[in-house]
């Protein structure tokens, strides 16, 4: 999606590191610092008319103010979250917060983003442009065809994850817990995991939970089959940038449930407002408790709305539109 955005206002690529490579390898951190200086040092800025960067990296808005050329910062990933619920070391958290407030613009995906840019930076924000992702139009079509019965308690999370952080932040912890918390309801309830997860990741939240009957399906190219037979996606995520696989199930007309530290829960809102509920394991257990306690037919009228919602607002050739004019609605006050 990302690339999309950037290939969309004709961006060219470049490594963030392109002259001292840093980003792939450990390194000890006066080496990685001075890496930092040299590609800064290195990057023919001038060669543009504005610097797109994939995150909060912290060498390009300086260099950009040296050789005055304007810098922006698309931000969509975990970073503003976790500043907020202090999940860095301080001195992490000073440089990054150095770095963002250094962008001429940030470009953000989702009004969380921009609401924690404001909170965090207060009036030393820079201008914030708001965007959208959104599902490509080939996987719309076959989501578009599925009919899932929504009477099965299954109950699915999709998302990839390595190390130990992304285990928080997706809220992968807390939808095995929750599993865990609902089986005294649902005795027949099931939670389906899809994505790329360490074992030893697998591992340790089902030895910390033994009795949630949760599944690990590893990564599934076509998701269209497993979405057929879920009655609810939940995403309990913790600073869940957007989620494009929430629209994902939305739009096959599964119905979700998203913590309220999840990006796509402007989407969910729009659709079911009972749908986004705070971090508590509690408090999401008596939420997903309430929805099986819905007929069948109700169920079937929120999936229904959220399908209509997503294929109607939430394409992936609307999202690049959005990002192209906020892109040059930016650039231009830049260059006034």
């Amino acid at each position: 999606m990302h690339g999309a955005f950037a290939r969309a206002v004709g961006a060219s690529f470049h490594p963030v590191d392109f002259a001292a490579r840093w980003h792939d390898i450990p390194l000890p951190a006066a080496i990685r610092y001075w890496r930092w200086a040299w590609n800064a040092f290195r990057f023919p800025y001038r060669r543009y008319r504005a610097v797109l960067v994939e995150g909060p990296h912290v060498w390009p808005p300086f260099g950009g103010k040296a050789w005055g050329v304007p810098t922006f910062s698309l931000l969509d990933n975990e970073t503003l979250y976790f500043l907020q619920a202090g999940f860095y070391n301080k001195w992490v958290r000073w440089g990054l917060l150095q770095a963002i407030r250094r962008y001429d613009v940030l470009l953000v995906i989702g009004e969380m983003q921009a609401q924690l840019a404001h909170r965090l930076l207060g009036r030393r924000c820079p201008p914030v442009y708001v965007g959208f992702n959104g599902v490509a139009e080939e996987r719309l079509e076959a989501l578009g065809k599925l009919r899932p019965s929504l009477e099965a308690p299954i109950i699915l999370f999709i998302g990839h994850g390595g190390a130990s952080w992304r285990t928080y932040y997706k809220g992968l912890d807390l939808f095995v817990e929750v599993m865990a918390c609902l089986r005294a309801h649902l005795p027949e309830v099931e939670g389906w995991v899809v994505g790329r997860w360490a074992e030893a990741e697998q591992e340790a939240l089902l030895r910390r939970y033994p009795e949630a009957p949760v599944r690990f399906l590893g990564p599934a190219e076509q998701i269209q089959g497993i979405l057929g037979q879920a009655a609810l996606y939940f995403h309990p995520g913790r600073g869940e940038a957007y989620g494009i696989a929430v629209l994902e199930a939305m739009a096959a007309g599964v119905p979700a449930l998203v913590s309220e530290w999840t990006g796509a829960r402007e989407v969910v809102q729009r659709v079911w407002p009972e749908g986004v509920i705070p971090l508590s394991a509690q408090g999401m257990t008596q939420a997903i408790l309430r929805y099986f306690a819905l007929p069948v037919a109700e169920r079937r009228a929120i999936g229904e709305r959220g399908r209509t919602l997503v294929h109607t607002h939430y394409t992936a050739s609307q999202a690049i539109q959005r990002f192209q004019a906020i892109f040059h609605q930016a650039l231009a006050a830049c260059e006034a």
